[in-house]
């Protein structure tokens, strides 16, 4: 099949979505489709790069995202998409949000017939903790922007969600075409059983003793005050050092906020670690939880990759994380935005090491249903059943 894949962030940006759509693209290559991803080059110029893994890469020309500065908007011409589709004829568009590409794509493809799926990874309150200038609208503009939403996803053939959260908040809103719940998935062998290197904690200055990790953005939505704030809650208990991997808008203001607490010594900001570096499945092996604040996760592959990882998960009872974690089972819940609750958390695992192991060993049997294989497969059945109705759709027109 040739699979036109659209997405407004993509690798070497680091996002669940970049990270889908990468895991996504290498899959359906090496199962010999031609894949072309369409996605927001970091300047205004136009070009095409061929990706190690065996498909092309279609960066767009872009402008800085008015509402997030660590995000490209792609500009395009509607002629130029089309003429592409025209001559290249995909068999699938995927769609990985509704965002300029997909806008931009959708209209060509609906003029060539070619069916769309659509990928759904965030929520409205994702998209409205970016518009916090708007607060006092803010039940106005959730309406109408779950309005617009609807009749987007209703003009795509199929939709595919990581949760049963997300497929029950899209059917709440008015979804008319199939939905199916597919897991985001995490590749099982990169992350099982590998063993924490010595040189691992040297390489980035980690100190011996117990860490608790975040592997994530730092941005608006990832709730990481609250986070911060428990940290002497949990010093006052136990020892530990609280460790920060990735990047984003509010790296400086979270490196702030540790300093003016008096936490420097207490606490590691990393950087963006390389998603395909071998770095990452050993940082996590490093540590001895893992910390997830956030109150609007879809799903959330960095919990995904902890729990492969056997890492005990404390997570905020929110969004679709209570679909990964159980409380008192692999891991333990929280009170979204209570730090006090969250601290408590963290020192339970901390303080018991048979209870930090045995919940870490229920993460690794939870998680072996998310292997990333099967829901790329699930996917992968998708675009052949959407073809083949698109063709007796076609064939009956004609």
């Amino acid at each position: 099949m040739r699979i036109l894949i659209g997405a407004d962030s993509f690798y070497p940006y680091i996002s669940g979505v970049s990270v889908s759509t990468l895991n996504l693209a290498s899959y359906l290559s090496a199962q010999g489709h031609e894949v072309v991803v369409i996605a927001p080059s970091k300047n205004r110029r136009n070009y095409k790069e061929n990706f190690d893994r065996g498909f092309l890469v279609w960066r767009v020309g872009s402008v800085p995202n008015p509402f997030r500065k660590d995000l490209r908007m792609g500009v395009y011409r509607w002629r130029q998409l089309r003429g592409f589709i025209a001559s290249w004829n995909p068999d699938i568009i995927h769609l990985q949000d509704p965002g300029s590409i997909g806008l931009a794509l959708l209209g060509p493809a609906k003029a060539q017939m070619v069916p769309i799926i659509i990928s759904h990874h965030f929520t409205l309150d994702f998209v409205l903790s970016y518009l916090r200038f708007l607060r006092p609208a803010h039940t106005y503009v959730r309406k109408s922007l779950s309005s617009a939403l609807i009749r987007f996803y209703n003009s795509c053939q199929h939709i595919v969600c990581p949760s049963q959260m997300v497929k029950q908040e899209l059917l709440g809103l008015g979804l008319k075409k199939p939905v199916t719940v597919v897991s985001n998935g995490v590749n099982l062998e990169r992350f099982i059983n590998q063993e924490s290197e010595e040189d691992i904690r040297f390489r980035y200055s980690l100190p011996e003793g117990p860490l608790v990790l975040y592997v994530g953005r730092l941005a608006k939505e990832k709730n990481l005050e609250t986070l911060i704030r428990s940290i002497p809650l949990v010093l006052n208990r136990v020892k530990a050092h609280f460790v920060f991997c990735g990047s984003g808008e509010l790296t400086e203001d979270c490196r702030k906020l540790a300093e003016r607490m008096g936490l420097s010594h207490n606490v590691s900001f990393l950087g963006p670690i390389d998603y395909q570096s071998s770095d990452l499945p050993k940082i996590y092996r490093s540590a001895a939880c893992f910390a997830i604040p956030a109150k609007m996760e879809t799903q959330s592959i960095v919990t995904l990759e902890a729990m492969a990882s056997g890492l005990p998960i404390v997570a905020a009872r929110a969004g679709a994380l209570p679909e990964l974690v159980a409380d008192g089972d692999n891991g333990y819940l929280f009170r979204p935005g209570d730090s006090k609750q969250l601290a408590d958390k963290i020192c339970r695992l901390l303080e018991d090491q048979d209870l930090n192991m045995t919940m870490g060993q229920r993460s690794v049997t939870k998680v072996l249903q998310h292997e990333i294989n099967s829901s790329l497969q699930k996917i992968e059945k998708i675009y052949f059943e959407v073809a083949k109705n698109a063709v007796v759709k076609a064939s009956r027109l004609g």
